[in-house]
């Protein structure tokens, strides 16, 4: 079984669509989903729908759980408050629903892997600490009885961490231990933070035992054309052509 892990599309059509077509020729037999549907650009109905449309598994990403329940815009700052304010006046009743409907992660799927969006123990918290990489480790061995691999997302930056604390950057072909535990994230859809502008995801062959990382470019000028002509902040188009 071949299962692709997607992450934080944030309204980008145009990555969304170049992601759809490279999976197509991967012949996938699933696909699951670590959150962030909306935020930042200007396509939210559409992948909020084909993204619904898509996934077998898709948990809620902070922008998801705050445009579809706006109680709360404090700790976003000035340019994602504004995106989400923009996105929930953009989304279709409809959309609003499917948003509302993504679940709260760490969700077990397949009885072999942990989706979250930010990590197991909170959904909003960014793993970028040993700290936090320590406490994700053990809340999964602690939690759930013989999980391996816990899929996040939120960072925007590819990575594997290995239980050691290994990290690295995910070569496109990585052999994984079934006997180890690991920390993937399969980077962002919609807006790379890696200073690399290409659509970023990967795939686990199950059978291999092989976890792939895939790049992919889409049309980064339309996507910031239309940010533009929405209004949406200037800012958010720039930082597409540069990957962060």
């Amino acid at each position: 079984m071949r299962i692709a892990i997607l992450s934080d599309v944030h309204a980008n059509r145009e990555a969304l669509w170049e992601v759809e077509r490279a999976l197509q020729d991967l012949a996938v037999d699933s696909i699951l989903y670590l959150g962030d549907a909306v935020g930042y650009n200007a396509d939210p109905d559409h992948c909020v729908r084909r993204l619904a449309e898509l996934t077998d598994l898709a948990v809620r990403g902070n922008h998801d759980k705050t445009v579809a329940n706006p109680k709360d815009l404090s700790w976003f700052n000035e340019v994602a408050r504004a995106a989400i304010l923009w996105t929930r006046d953009a989304l279709s009743t409809q959309s609003l629903e499917i948003l509302d409907s993504f679940p709260e992660g760490p969700r077990v799927v397949l009885d072999r892997y942990l989706l979250c969006h930010g990590s197991p123990m909170d959904e909003d918290l960014y793993i970028m600490r040993r700290a936090d990489v320590d406490r994700s480790f053990n809340y999964v061995r602690d939690n759930t009885e013989g999980i391996k691999i816990c899929f996040f997302g939120h960072t925007h930056v590819p990575l594997i961490i290995e239980e050691d604390g290994r990290t690295l950057t995910p070569p496109e072909r990585f052999s994984l231990d079934p006997q180890r535990r690991y920390l993937i994230n399969p980077g962002s859809v919609g807006q790379p933070r890696d200073r690399v502008p290409l659509a970023s995801f990967g795939v686990i062959d199950e059978e291999a035992m092989v976890y792939y990382h895939y790049r992919v470019p889409f049309p980064i000028k339309t996507a910031q054309a239309k940010i533009i002509a929405a209004g949406l902040p200037r800012m958010l188009a720039d930082r597409l052509a540069a990957g962060w």
